[in-house]
């Protein structure tokens, strides 16, 4: 541990708790929960039906508000690490559940330029007119 490392230990033990890898734990196993949660929901009003403008709204919100607590508990892992767990929840796992949601968003909310597309299409099959 670097000096100022040592210097921030008490902050550290004050938000982080006596185990920050425990703590960071139970965070990102809630964080699953309500992505689990916005899954449901996201099925029924995104793809069971065709999704209003409020819908698209509030998908964008729960979506961002998920993204960046992803973000803070992947920046909290990279400090203190995760304890080996039976939820099979890792670094690596939290990581690649972060870059899905991420791409979610843009699927859904950043939409694709036409000559983008024809470009991607282009590339995957070239033997298309």
């Amino acid at each position: 541990m670097t000096a100022v490392e040592a210097q921030w230990v008490p902050a550290k033990h004050l938000i982080l708790g006596e185990d920050p890898q425990l703590r960071v734990f139970a965070e990102i196993s809630v964080w699953y929960k309500k992505i689990e949660m916005f899954r449901k929901g996201e099925d029924q009003r995104m793809f069971l039906h065709d999704p209003t403008p409020e819908d698209l709204a509030a998908h964008k919100s729960l979506l961002q508000r998920l993204i960046a607590d992803g973000e803070h508990l992947l920046s909290l892992v990279r400090q203190v690490g995760l304890p080996e767990n039976s939820d099979g929840i890792m670094p690596e796992t939290a990581a690649t559940t972060l870059e899905m949601l991420q791409a979610d968003f843009r699927g859904w909310h950043e939409p694709m330029s036409p000559e983008r597309r024809q470009r991607i299409l282009k590339a995957a099959f070239p033997d298309v007119a």
